[in-house]
């Protein structure tokens, strides 16, 4: 059960970038793509932070620390980005301060990258 939790992740997570933003971009103009960014990432953010929240309880239930802790820490990244993160962005976009914007805009893909190689080191463990 865990690869499948693991497995969805990594899914929705390649999605966005491959899928969403390139769709999004290509469609709307700045302000309109804005707009629509600003009302998906809570719901990307939330969707994440349920299915590794759920990822936690079946690792606790089958007794896997090392799933556990996995989980917790791609968790914890889109909780941080949900709730501190994603709030800056924003700001510094309203506040047109383009530097600060980058920084964390940069800042967020890292947090979004290194939990892509989280989920890929699960579904490799579960793969063995």
């Amino acid at each position: 059960m865990l690869i499948f939790v693991a497995g969805a992740i990594l899914s929705f997570m390649i999605f966005f970038p491959l899928v969403v933003a390139t769709s999004v971009f290509k469609v709307l103009d700045e302000k309109q793509s804005s707009r629509f960014l600003r009302i998906f990432f809570p719901k990307y953010y939330l969707f994440g932070f349920i299915l590794s929240s759920s990822g936690i309880i079946l690792a606790i239930f089958e007794k896997s620390n090392i799933s556990s802790l996995v989980f917790s820490f791609i968790m914890l990244g889109f909780l941080f980005s949900r709730q501190i993160l994603m709030p800056m962005i924003n700001k510094a976009k309203d506040e047109n301060n383009h530097n600060k914007f980058d920084k964390l805009h940069k800042f967020s893909v890292f947090i979004n990258f290194v939990q892509i190689i989280a989920a890929v080191f699960l579904l490799v463990i579960y793969l063995k």
